[in-house]
């Protein structure tokens, strides 16, 4: 009788194990599937130009001192055909089709891998800490971190702010990264360098 009990026991515990293992693997596939075979609806963006009287500038580099970061910044564009955007190992990229860094108003977009090489590190930033963002034509755009939220990769509603200048760094968390980690940060001040 003692044997039949060891064996439930194994048997039991076996069991707890494959199913710890397997189901995060069932869910991502289970999520995949749903979100493939649901049609995707892209909403055309166009960007909304500074008021005439701005500084701005394309940003070329992100540094966040606090983070010891420092990243060349490159152009960030969007391929309708197959839905993805262009992505580097090693660089940050500027959403073209959001507003530059500026001094007047809307939502500066720069994103990125969630690597050691890029932004895997940008969840310890803390409230407060800056950010700048270097642009082509020497101006230094300066922002403080503010919030940050997890959203589903579907959520475009960064594309229609309108308000002060703020700017957003998203990269990719959750579990099998399947959300977009949003960072946002208030505008400060500008400079030129």
């Amino acid at each position: 009788m003692k044997t039949q009990t060891k064996f439930n026991l194994a048997g039991s515990a076996l069991l707890c194990a494959g199913l710890a293992i397997t189901l995060p693997a069932v869910y991502f596939w289970h999520h995949n599937q749903v979100s493939a075979a649901t049609p995707k609806t892209y909403v055309a963006v166009k960007s909304v130009a500074p008021a005439p009287t701005a500084i701005t500038g394309k940003p070329s580099s992100i540094h966040i001192p606090s983070l010891k970061l420092n990243l060349p910044v490159a152009d960030g564009i969007y391929n309708q055909k197959n839905g993805e955007w262009s992505l580097s190992l090693s660089k940050a990229h500027y959403a073209l089709i959001t507003p530059q860094p500026n001094n007047e108003q809307g939502n500066t977009l720069i994103y990125g891998h969630y690597r050691p090489e890029v932004f895997a590190y940008l969840h310890h930033i803390m409230p407060g800490a800056e950010v700048a963002i270097e642009t082509e034509n020497n101006l230094r755009f300066v922002y403080t971190f503010d919030s940050s939220k997890a959203v589903d990769p579907a959520d475009t509603s960064i594309f229609s702010y309108q308000g002060s200048p703020i700017l957003t760094i998203q990269t990719c968390s959750g579990a099998f990264m399947q959300n977009r980690q949003m960072y946002k940060f208030n505008f400060v001040r500008y400079e030129k360098i």
